[in-house]
This record gives C-alpha cells, structure tokens and sequence, in this order.
C-alpha cells in the first residue's frame, strides 16, 4: 500500500494568501473551560483523548503520561471543512472529527494532566481544540491497550467531538472527493497531507492502525505521486 513521505509532502500546492486564522476569544474560551471543570477538584488531574493534532501537538500541556487507548462507539472521520489550519478559505481543506459508530472504537492516545494547576494545563488543549468552534467536550470511557489483548480498563476522559451543526460540519464525504481535497489543501500550518501522514505514522510508532486513515493516506499518496513537483514548499508543522 503506497505510503506518503516528506518528498511527496512538497508537491502539495503552496497555501493561497490571506488564510491566517481569526484571533479566537480567549476570555470566552476561558469562562466555557472554566464551567466546563466547575464539579471538577482543580488539585486532580484528568484525562484527554487525542485522536488528531492533539497526539503530537501537546507540549505545551506537559502531560505526564502518555498511552495508546481506544474510544468505543466514536470513529474519527474527515467531516469538517478546514479554512484556516490546512486549509484556506480559498482553497478549503478537511479536518478530523469524532462521530457516533457503535461498531468501531477510535485508536488514539491518552493524554494525563495532573494536578494541581489543571486549569492552566488544560488552557493549551482547550484554546487548540476549542477555538475553531466546531467541537463539543464531553466525558467518555476509553479503554487502555497496554494489555497483552490490547483491552484494558476504561478511563473517564475528556474528548473534543464533532458538533454536528456547526456550519464547518460537511459530513461524510466520498473517498475519493475526500482524497482529492487532502492532497492539495495547504494552510498556515502546513498541508493537510502532512497532517495525514503524522496522524497515520503516530498510530503505527504507538502499534495501532486505522483502516480509514491508511486507505486515505494511500489514496492521497496516489494522488501526490501522479503529481509534478512544486518549486516551493508549502510548509509543516507540529499543529
């Protein structure tokens, strides 16, 4: 199954002009964070489930330990239009989503905040996951895979899902509209390929697969491949 590189990376078109993000509303961002941890002791910590940028954007939140994990009943899906991470309004990407599916359990990562200062730990991951507008938090069970049988107990944890009605939701798309989307949307941060690439290559260092995420990533491999080289890069980033 093709595999996308950083050599393929660099024939994504370079990002339109004009497609830097709207500074979000911190002073909202913080009141909602702060209701949304109001029966929570500041002193403990808490889990977050990653599933997209969040796996390898959280630096800043310092977690102290780190474990794959699966989320029963939600599978990430590219549902929502990106016009401002990688993608631009000129030239729309898509961007991960966690969607109800009572057949499938998301694989991703467990990020632990301790305490006592959770709410400045949690500030990053919130303003990174929240601004945009298109997600809701919510508490739910993920299951660790550290076991021999990849089952281990469920962990209460804080996860970012899709809000359906916001006007970025575009749904599920066709695969190959989907592909075609991701292999030449390109933003402040990078283009949505390497995106793809760095969510595919985090799941397989952690030892776990995602049947969506490979077949697009092959698809988008395709396309890339079939493509002829660009003068300029568009650029990645860690987001």
């Amino acid at each position: 199954m093709p595999q996308l590189t950083p050599d393929l990376i660099t024939r994504v078109p370079p990002p339109p002009e004009g497609s830097a993000a709207p500074p979000p509303d911190e002073a909202r961002l913080r009141a909602e964070m702060t209701v949304f941890l109001h029966d929570r002791d500041p002193k403990l910590g808490i889990w977050v489930f990653a599933y997209g940028a969040l796996m390898w954007k959280h630096e800043d939140c310092a977690p102290d330990i780190i474990t794959p994990a699966r989320l029963p009943g939600l599978a990430r899906r590219y549902e929502l239009s990106d016009v401002h991470d990688r993608g631009a309004p000129a030239r729309p990407g898509l961007t991960l989503g966690l969607s109800p599916n009572a057949a499938l359990a998301c694989p991703g990562l467990l990020l632990h905040l301790p305490g006592p200062d959770l709410p400045n730990r949690l500030w990053p991951v919130w303003k990174q996951e929240m601004g945009p507008g298109f997600y809701i938090p919510e508490w739910h069970d993920a299951l660790l895979t550290t076991t021999h049988d990849g089952h281990g107990a469920p962990v209460r944890a804080l996860c970012f899902v899709t809000r359906r009605d916001h006007r970025l939701h575009v749904g599920e798309r066709p695969v190959h509209e989907v592909a075609d989307t991701l292999s030449r949307a390109a933003g402040p941060n990078g283009s949505a390929a390497a995106y793809l690439m760095d969510a595919v290559g985090i799941l397989r260092a952690n030892g776990m697969r995602d049947a969506m995420l490979e077949s697009m990533e092959a698809e988008v491999a395709r396309r890339l491949h079939a493509m002829e080289p660009t003068s300029g890069e568009p650029g990645r980033s860690a987001g």
